[in-house]
């Protein structure tokens, strides 16, 4: 009877193998009318060479479409096409899903590339479990991982950033969305958690910052009451919710918390989750650009999320909106270098571009400055094509370059170039495409917004008990700055705001004084290994002026226990946040500092534990010798030698006589 069974299961397992492939064949040539041609996206224009010559043709809107090359009920000639049809024709499913990709050139040959994702949950009833209303939780393009973790953590927004480098203000203008979606150097996390009490807020935040830390492989897990603040102006909630966030139960309370761990390595265990949550896993659209050698290579990059929850009053339902960015800053030059000689090499001499008004010779020799006319394309930037579309999104994937007239950029679609009027260009199809930039004059690039406000921060004094803290705020506009300065410092740095003083540039307002300066203040003292300092305060800077804060502080002792491996290396002090209100909305951060504490010579315990041992050791043995031990002349010791050999000869003796009589 078993035998039968297994004949049986097995013959159907057989038949479902051979009818499936033949069933889904059938579906697919029933289908493919419905298939999208990459020729039904270009027009019919045919290439024409421009100066540079390059293949260029006019890319129209898909409202003017026509066909080209072979017919389109043509068989599919890649594994590409077989996956766009079975997606396209499933009952033209599409989903909440966007994905957009900006270049834009910067001065001195550097590339800022801005990869943007976005992509939102299914709609849920607040305080209802899905087992209430007989439905199930279903997950599209929402990353999976994320709501359970908000839902059991109460949080209404979370805001996460991973952040290496220096964006240079002064060359490369604002920030990217404005310094809204960057953090400072490490990684910076701040929450919105709805909860009964601070108490049980935070630990929630815990739970929210393990729980992180295992999504993105990252030492988030470290985050402690230490590190913790609670912002009192800064870092509200952007104005994408003009309700404000919503709370699931009114006998609760709305808690914003932020922590930092300053200069936290970033690398590509960090950018693979990131991949790993967008629906496309990396495999198409923009999203196959993303390499972890070529992010990490840059100058400058910062990789963030945001989610927020918005709800709908007339319906009680709520949805999850994630939001997904990564911002690099390329040197151009460095890296098609760097892809012609992967091993660095001295350049041939015949390759040398020297400065001919300069003395030079077979030793010397002034290198003349970056060639302004160049060319090169996405795929040498990041080492791959792109793959085509998302394929699931109501809108296609889209890649837009910000140039000037000195440029021009062309899509490579199957080694034909294409140009629109707006550089803008719609992947909408799933064969490799590129994107190809060249220029005249690399020098002439878009126009480059001025930051509002620069702010750096520096470390004064010396010695190991005290220092102080130095913070330069300059304005370069017409109009007066506002802005809210957070500073987050940690417990060892024991600040006195009673030396806090002004110091006026000589081109600004002598009798400028601090309290016209500072408007208001919050600020929270340090706790010994439970709370940081929290200082926070409004400033108004005058119209082209200059001018630094400053106070002291002291330097605590830590317990030898408290000091990381590298204690001679410092202790990073992380990013303050600068978030300009007037005249315009803006955000940026300063530098991390590196702060030398008092440190022991770890060395000492080991010399003093070999000394210690060696002593110990010559003291035992020396009285383990005088009480076991007694000292004999030569003659006695000769005579108890022949004693002791006596008697073994007699012992042996007694051993053969026995053996001779159990013989006998």
């Amino acid at each position: 009877m078993v035998g039968n069974l297994g004949i049986i299961q097995v013959t159907t397992w057989l038949l479902l193998v051979l009818l499936f492939p033949a069933i889904h064949a059938n579906r697919e040539i029933g289908n493919r009318d419905e298939v999208v041609d990459c020729s039904d996206f270009y027009s019919e224009t045919r290439p024409t060479t421009n100066g540079s010559g390059l293949l260029r043709g006019n890319l129209t809107s898909s409202a003017d479409v026509k066909q080209i090359g072979s017919d389109k009920n043509r068989i599919p000639s890649s594994n590409e096409d077989l996956v766009e049809r079975s997606i396209t024709s499933a009952a033209g499913t599409r989903y909440p899903y966007e994905e957009n990709l900006t270049i834009r050139p910067l001065p001195n040959s550097h590339l800022l590339t801005s990869f943007s994702f976005h992509m939102k949950s299914q709609k849920f009833v607040p305080r209802q479990s899905s087992n209430d209303y007989n439905d199930y939780s279903h997950y599209t393009v929402f990353p999976k991982a994320f709501k359970p973790m908000l839902d059991r953590t109460s949080t209404r927004q979370l805001s996460l950033r991973f952040t290496r480098g220096y964006w240079d203000s002064e060359s490369w203008g604002r920030l990217p969305h404005d310094g809204f979606r960057s953090g400072g150097s490490g990684v910076e996390l701040w929450a919105t958690i709805e909860s009964r009490s601070k108490d049980d807020a935070f630990k929630q935040w815990k739970t929210l910052a393990n729980s992180l830390s295992g999504i993105f492989c990252a030492s988030i897990n470290f985050i402690d009451n230490s590190r913790t603040t609670f912002p009192v102006n800064s870092f509200q909630p952007n104005d994408l919710e003009s309700d404000g966030l919503p709370i699931f139960d009114h006998s609760k309370q709305l808690y914003l918390i932020r922590a930092a761990l300053a200069n936290e390595p970033i690398c590509t265990e960090n950018l693979t989750p990131f991949i790993k949550l967008l629906p496309t896993k990396g495999k198409s659209g923009i999203s196959t650009l993303l390499d972890g050698h070529r992010v990490f290579d840059s100058l400058w990059h910062s990789l963030s999320i945001d989610i927020n929850t918005r709800c709908n009053n007339s319906t009680d339902t709520c949805h999850y909106y994630a939001e997904v960015l990564i911002d690099t800053v390329i040197n151009v030059p460095s890296v098609l270098a760097r892809n012609e000689r992967p091993i660095p090499k001295p350049v041939p001499s015949e390759q040398l571009r020297c400065d001919l008004s300069k003395p030079f010779d077979a030793f010397r020799c002034f290198p003349l400055p970056e060639q302004t006319e160049v060319q090169y394309s996405i795929s040498q930037i990041f080492g791959k094509h792109i793959v085509g579309s998302n394929l699931i999104s109501d809108e296609p994937s889209r890649v837009c370059v910000e140039v000037t007239d000195r440029w021009n950029a062309f899509v490579d679609v199957n080694g034909v170039f294409y140009a629109t009027s707006d550089n803008c260009f719609d992947l909408r199809h799933s064969i490799n495409q590129d994107i190809h930039l060249e220029a005249t004059d690399s020098r002439s690039v878009a126009h480059l917004e001025e930051a509002p406000v620069y702010v750096s921060r520096s470390l004064t004094g010396y010695g190991q008990d005290r220092g102080g803290l130095r913070t330069v705020f300059n304005n370069p506009s017409l109009e007066p700055i506002t802005l809210v300065y957070f500073e987050s410092l940690p417990w060892f740095m024991r600040v006195y705001l009673s030396t806090m003083k002004l110091d006026i540039d000589d081109s600004g307002d002598q009798e400028l004084t601090l309290q016209q300066v500072i408007k208001s203040m919050h600020y929270t003292p340090a706790s010994d290994r439970s709370r940081p300092t929290h200082l926070e305060y409004t400033v108004i800077v005058p119209p082209k002026t200059s001018f630094s804060i400053s106070y002291q502080f002291d330097k605590s002792l830590l317990l030898y226990a408290e000091y990381p491996p590298d204690a001679n290396h410092g202790f990073e002090v992380e990013s303050a946040v600068v978030t300009v209100l007037s005249p315009t909305k803006y955000q940026t951060r300063t530098a991390t500092l590196l702060l030398l504490l008092s440190t022991p010579d770890f060395s000492m315990p080991y010399n003093v534990i070999i000394l210690t041992s060696t002593i110990m050791g010559l003291i035992f043995g020396t009285m383990f010798n005088l009480v076991l031990k007694r000292l004999v002349t030569v003659k006695e010791a000769d005579i108890l030698q022949s004693r002791n050999k006596s008697k073994l000869k007699v012992f042996k003796e007694r051993i053969l006589t026995k053996l001779i009589d159990l013989r006998g």
